[in-house]
């Protein structure tokens, strides 16, 4: 599909942005497991904190094409930045969506210029894709709520100023959303180090502790936390992951062709020995198909067409498959040069594994896909002999 001007002048000045002020610097980041404060606040100053949210409360108002492709473009510099604004688009999102009006002029404008952070904090440790039974318990008190329990693998623990927290209904049935701030009593996070990937991407552990918070601070309605609030929040990092394994394919394809040009073996350049001329060959086939569906996805989204969630969970199931795929091959070009931090491919493929297991693994991906298209199946069918 074609681009239209504005969008190609977002995503090359994104571009630009990340080839002068990420890449030089990520495997950097990723070795001291930390985002320096400065990266964090020169990413908000460009807006792209509120880059999705809409201009009325402060944000830049990209249309879904335009904001894929700024995700694309960050992964390739950084997949752990793109999961600081992941997560914090997740809980802006679902404020947008599902916020009352006076939660909305509270918290949106904040979240849109980066004063203050987001993150989404669902997973735990001994509940993983299984979120319907998280153990994480909300109960009405005092005319307030609640929040007892502990969460893990939270992006941006580190930083956030509230935590978009689900928890399951202490008194019946069902779930609830709430927003627990940084300054409540009783929360506390600690960062988790030493991870496979993500390592700057300050994954953190947070423990509720009887923490109590106003009523207001409820987002949607008691009982329908997961199937409104977390899926709306979770479609949205499906497409934020999405978009960031095509960066990643994108910036493992970019170092392998300008390393298999610049080292010889065998008195010729890499890219002349037809085996890693089949591998550039796959990795950009990889790369061409999961950008189409990304771009088919967010065309979609754009229409609000509702078949874009199924679209949605498609682009991240494949993209984040081929990106793995697409990793492994660069540091198999790369050979022993892969496995070190002069080169970026060793990054890529530890974030790329990473990428198949958030926001929803590959398998819970693979059962939405499959439950989906028999029902679509099921409905042409019928439609045919009409």
């Amino acid at each position: 599909m074609n681009l239209t001007t504005e969008q190609n002048n977002i995503r090359k000045e994104a571009a630009a942005w990340i080839d002068e002020s990420v890449m030089p610097f990520s495997n950097i980041w990723e070795e001291k497991q930390e985002l320096p404060r400065e990266v964090i606040d020169a990413f908000a100053g460009r807006g792209y904190f509120g880059a999705a949210l809409p201009k009325e409360w402060g944000g830049l108002g990209l249309d879904s094409i335009s904001f894929g492709l700024l995700c694309g473009e960050i992964a390739r510099g950084s997949v752990s930045l793109l999961s600081r604004l992941t997560v914090h688009n997740m809980a802006s999102q679902a404020i947008l969506r599902w916020g009352t009006p006076e939660q909305k002029a509270r918290f949106l404008p904040t979240l849109a210029t980066g004063e203050k952070l987001g993150a989404f904090a669902l997973t735990e440790p001994e509940i993983g894709s299984d979120a319907v039974n998280i153990k994480t318990r909300i109960s009405e008190t005092g005319g307030g709520l609640l929040v007892d329990g502990v969460k893990q693998w939270t992006s941006m623990g580190d930083r956030a100023d509230v935590f978009l927290v689900m928890g399951g209904l202490a008194e019946g049935t069902g779930a609830a959303a709430v927003l627990v701030e940084r300054n409540t009593e009783g929360l506390s996070t600690e960062e988790m180090k030493n991870l496979l990937g993500f390592r700057a991407a300050g994954v953190s552990k947070v423990t509720l502790d009887k923490c109590r918070i106003p009523l207001d601070n409820l987002i949607g309605n008691l009982g329908g936390g997961f199937t409104y609030v977390a899926s709306h929040a979770l479609d949205h990092g499906r497409y934020c992951v999405g978009w960031g394994g095509v960066g990643v394919m994108d910036g493992c394809l970019q170092a392998c062709v300008d390393y298999a040009a610049n080292r010889k073996q065998f008195d010729q350049p890499l890219r002349g020995h037809q085996l890693i001329q089949e591998m550039l060959a796959n990795m950009a086939m990889d790369y061409e198909a999961a950008r189409a569906l990304a771009l088919q996805c967010a065309v979609q989204r754009e229409e609000g067409d509702p078949n874009s969630i199924m679209s949605t969970a498609m682009a991240k199931y494949f993209s984040s498959r081929a990106s793995l795929r697409v990793a492994s091959d660069a540091v198999q070009i790369h050979g022993g040069n892969g496995c070190g931090d002069e080169y970026p491919v060793q990054r890529y493929f530890r974030d790329a594994k990473i990428c198949e297991i958030i926001e929803g693994s590959s398998q819970m991906q693979q059962l939405m896909i499959s439950r989906a298209v028999c029902m679509s199946r099921k409905r042409r069918k019928k439609e045919r002999r009409k």
